[in-house]
C-alpha cells in the first residue's frame, strides 16, 4: 500500500494516469451507456411483445375454462358454487401474471374482475365488482374482439388514463358469444421491472469494470511512464553537459524503443560536438594565445629598445606571419558561419578546375621539396569543367591539398586524377602515410573534429577545414567521400556539377 502511495505521489505520473484513467473511463461509460440503450430498446420491444403474448394466453385460458363451466351441469344445479368458481380463477390467474381481470357481457358492461373477491375461495354473497361495475368497453374493441379475439397497446378508447397492454377474448356458449375476457397491465409497470434489473445489471458491470481499468491502468502507467521518466531524466543531464547518462532500452521492441536508440544516438553525437568544441575553444584559445603572445612580445621588445634596430625587420616579418595565421583562423571561423546561417552567396561561373589544382599545388612547392614528396598526376590532368563559385572552390582545393602535403610522409607520394562525365566532373586526391582509423571516418567532417593521432602532425588545425570543404561542396550540389587505409593511403574525392 504505501508502494502505491508513494507512486501516486509523484504529481506527474499521477497526472498521466488520471489523464488516461478519465479517458478510457469515459470510453467505457460511453460504451456502457450505448450498449445499455440498444439493449434497453431490445428489451423493451421484446417486452411489450412477450406482455401481449401471455395476456392473450391468459385470457383465452380464462374464457374457455368459463365456457366449459357455463356448459356443465354444476351452472345449473349450483350457481353460486359456478360462480365462485369464475371469480377465484379471474383472481388466481391475475396474481400469478401480476394482471388485472375483467369480465363484461356481450355488451361491453364490466359484470367481475379479480377483485371482486378480496380472498381466493371466498363465498360469494351477492359478489359485485364495486369499483369497476359502471365501466363499459367501447363497442368498437367489442366487435374487434368477436372472431379470434383482440390484442395491442392500448387505452381502450379512454377506459384507462394511460396506455396498457390489453387482451380480449370471447366467451362461447353453443356458439353464441356470452362475454368477454379481458387481460390488461399497464404498460408502465410491466417495463419498468425490466429495466430496474437490466440496470441494476449494467450499474454492477461498469463498477467492476472501472475497478478492473483503475488497475490495470495504474500498472499499464507505470510501466508506459518508466521509459519517459529515463528520458527526463537523460534531458536533464544533458542540459548540464552530463552525457554520461544513457536510457536504458526496453526489452519490448516498439515505437518507444525506437524513439530510446534514436535518443542515445543523439546523446552520443552531442557528447562528441561537445568534446569537439571543447577541444576546438581549448586549441583556438592556444592558437590564439601564442602568436598574440608573440606579436606583443616581440612589439613591445622593438618599442623598448629590447631588440636592435638591424634585427627589427626579421621579428616584424615574424610578427606579420603571424597576423596572417590569425587572419586565416578568422576567416574560416567565419566562412562556418555564413556557411551554416545561409549568409554566403555563390558567384557561379564556368571554369576549369585542373588548372586551379595546378597552381595551388604550385603554392606548397618549398613544403613538397622540403618532405622530397612526389606528385603524380599533374602532366595527365585533362580540362575540367565545372559550374561554381571559383574562390570558394579553390578553399577546397587549397584545404585537400593542404591536408595532403601535411600528412604525407617524408619521402611519400600525393597522387592527382581527375574524370569528367556528361553531368559531373570528379577529381581525386591521394596521399600516402598514417591514414585515418576506421573509428574517425564517419567523423571526419564534423565541426571541430580532429583524429587524435594526428595532433602531434597537425598541431596548427582547428577542426574545420574538412568541415568547411564538405559544406562548399554541397552548396554546389556535389558531393565529398573519403577512403583511408591506416599507414597506407588517404583518399578524398569530389564531385561537382558541370
Amino acid at each position: 500500500m504505501e508502494k502505491i502511495k508513494s507512486k501516486f505521489s509523484n504529481n506527474k505520473r499521477g497526472a498521466f494516469f488520471l489523464k488516461y484513467f478519465v479517458i478510457l473511463a469515459v470510453i467505457i461509460v460511453v460504451g456502457f451507456i450505448i450498449t445499455g440503450i440498444t439493449l434497453m430498446a431490445f428489451v423493451y420491444n421484446f417486452s411489450k411483445q412477450e406482455t401481449l403474448a401471455n395476456l392473450s394466453k391468459n385470457s383465452i385460458a380464462i374464457s374457455d375454462f368459463s365456457s366449459e363451466i357455463l356448459c356443465s351441469d354444476l351452472a345449473l344445479h349450483n350457481p353460486e358454487a359456478t360462480a365462485l368458481l369464475f371469480y377465484n380463477n379471474l383472481k388466481l390467474t391475475a396474481d400469478a401474471s401480476g394482471s388485472m381481470v375483467f369480465m363484461c357481457n356481450a355488451d361491453g358492461k364490466i359484470i367481475a374482475c379479480d377483485d371482486t373477491l378480496k380472498k381466493p375461495f371466498e363465498t360469494v354473497q351477492h359478489a359485485v365488482c364495486e369499483e369497476h361495475q359502471n365501466i363499459h368497453i367501447p363497442k368498437a374493441f367489442i366487435v374487434k374482439a368477436e372472431a379470434i379475439g383482440y390484442a395491442d397497446y392500448t387505452t381502450l378508447g379512454g377506459v384507462f388514463e394511460e396506455t396498457h397492454a390489453v387482451a380480449i377474448s370471447p366467451i362461447r356458449i353453443e356458439n353464441e358469444i356470452a362475454g368477454f375476457t379481458i387481460c390488461t397491465s399497464p404498460i408502465s409497470g410491466q417495463i419498468a421491472g425490466y429495466f430496474i434489473k437490466l440496470l441494476t445489471s449494467f450499474l454492477s458491470a461498469a463498477v467492476f469494470a472501472l475497478i478492473i481499468l483503475t488497475l490495470a491502468l495504474f500498472f499499464l502507467a507505470d510501466k508506459m511512464t518508466k521509459p519517459i521518466r529515463d528520458l527526463a531524466k537523460a534531458a536533464r543531464c544533458y542540459s548540464v553537459g552530463d552525457f554520461s547518462y544513457k536510457v536504458p532500452e526496453p526489452t519490448e521492441q516498439n515505437e518507444m524503443t525506437e524513439l530510446i536508440i534514436e535518443f542515445n544516438s543523439m546523446a552520443e553525437s552531442l557528447e562528441a560536438l561537445e568534446n569537439s568544441r571543447r577541444n576546438f575553444v581549448s586549441s583556438v584559445s592556444h592558437e590564439f594565445k601564442t602568436p598574440m603572445t608573440t606579436i606583443g612580445g616581440f612589439i613591445n621588445g622593438i618599442l623598448d629598445g629590447t631588440i636592435p634596430p638591424e634585427k627589427q625587420n626579421h621579428y616584424l616579418e615574424i610578427v606579420s606571419a603571424e597576423v596572417k595565421r590569425l587572419s586565416k583562423m578568422v576567416n574560416a571561423m567565419l566562412n562556418v558561419s555564413r556557411i551554416e546561417t545561409g549568409n554566403l552567396n555563390l558567384k557561379l561561373e564556368r571554369f576549369d578546375v585542373s588548372k586551379n589544382l595546378l597552381n595551388t599545388f604550385l603554392t606548397f612547392e618549398q613544403l613538397i621539396t622540403d618532405k622530397n614528396i612526389s606528385i603524380e598526376g599533374l602532366e595527365d590532368l585533362e580540362e575540367l569543367t565545372v559550374l561554381g563559385d571559383q574562390s570558394m572552390l579553390d578553399q577546397v582545393i587549397y584545404n585537400l591539398i593542404d591536408n595532403a602535403v601535411k600528412f604525407t610522409n617524408e619521402n611519400g607520394k600525393i597522387s592527382l586524377t581527375t574524370k569528367s562525365e556528361v553531368k559531373y566532373s570528379y577529381f581525386t586526391i591521394t596521399n600516402t602515410g598514417k591514414g585515418i582509423p576506421p573509428a574517425h571516418i564517419k567523423n571526419i567532417f564534423d565541426r571541430f573534429y580532429k583524429v587524435d593521432e594526428s595532433r602531434s602532425t597537425d598541431t596548427k588545425s582547428t577542426g574545420l577545414g574538412l568541415h568547411i570543404v564538405k559544406s562548399i561542396v554541397e552548396l554546389h550540389g556535389g558531393k565529398v567521400t573519403v577512403k583511408s587505409k591506416p599507414d597506407k593511403f588517404t583518399e578524398f574525392t569530389v564531385k561537382l556539377p558541370k
